[in-house]
């Protein structure tokens, strides 16, 4: 099913008996995502009068390079961890979590200590398309984003990438955007050229700012490589002058030494499951 953004959701037959529908319908609900917010913070939730987070900022990494890329140089200005998504709400999973245990999730929400209203929400894993909504819908009802300035991180691979040019004329990694109309600002890299388009999670959440009028943009990263680069990382580095994003960082003299030990570390991972 395509959108202005890009597909959302895979386009499945209807041919299929109420046995099977059904067995599909439970098996969506029972995945469907919970935040768990830390003790402190819930607190903090309960009182608010709508129960809308306030947020002025909003950075959402999709995947590897960047999360790499927000642990890096977005993080070291001084985030606490004050959510964890789960995928399923069990007996045994406490309803708020400490501080140790939600660094750990794939899925986690930061919120800046020294600008309370800035917020880092980190996916570690793909979201499967058919519930990319769901999850949209879970992040954007937690917080109020009437006025935020909100920026989608995530990358691609060149084979998604559709040019006029020759493939050896394209010198990847490069960074393209997309925006809603209600963006303001300056854009730190070249529109997303037609018919290329967004897919997954990222086409979900521009859909959805769009539909609601929120102030949003997203910058995909086009890599060559499968695995992890430091070139690809390093791609999002114009976003650091972004007026979203430059009060919230500041300089790390120690990025390109961590940013090679992570990737070396994403490597020896990526080694293991060949």
């Amino acid at each position: 099913m395509a959108t202005f953004f890009g597909e959302i959701l895979p386009v499945t037959s209807r041919a299929v008996d109420d046995d099977e529908e059904d067995e599909n319908i439970t098996s969506i609900h029972e995945s469907d995502p919970v935040i768990h917010w830390s003790k402190n913070f819930c607190v903090e939730v309960e009182k608010l009068p709508s129960n809308k987070i306030p947020c002025s900022v909003f950075v959402i990494a999709v995947g590897t390079e960047a999360n790499v890329f927000s642990e890096i140089y977005l993080k070291p200005f001084g985030y606490e961890a004050v959510g964890g998504v789960f995928t399923s709400f069990k007996d045994d999973v406490p309803l708020t979590s400490s501080q140790s245990s939600l660094t750990e999730k794939n899925f986690c929400i930061f919120r800046c200590l020294s600008k309370p209203s800035v917020f880092l929400c980190q996916f570690k894993l793909e979201v499967s398309p058919e519930h990319s909504y769901a999850w949209t819908k879970l992040l954007t009802d937690s917080f109020d984003l009437s006025t935020a300035d909100i920026i989608v991180l995530t990358s691609s691979g060149m084979s998604t990438y559709c040019s006029e040019l020759p493939f050896s004329d394209l010198e990847p990694p490069f960074l393209r955007c997309l925006k809603t109309e209600y963006f303001v600002g300056n854009l730190k890299c070249k529109i997303l050229e037609q018919p290329n388009m967004l897919t997954g999670l990222p086409a979900q959440l521009m859909t959805f700012f769009q539909a609601y009028q929120y102030k949003a943009a997203v910058y995909v990263c086009f890599k060559e490589k499968r695995f992890i680069d430091i070139v690809d990382v390093k791609t999002f580095l114009p976003l650091l002058q972004t007026i979203s994003i430059q009060d919230i960082t500041q300089v790390n003299k120690e990025a390109d030494q961590r940013l090679r030990d992570m990737v070396k570390l994403h490597s020896v991972h990526d080694m293991m499951y060949m």
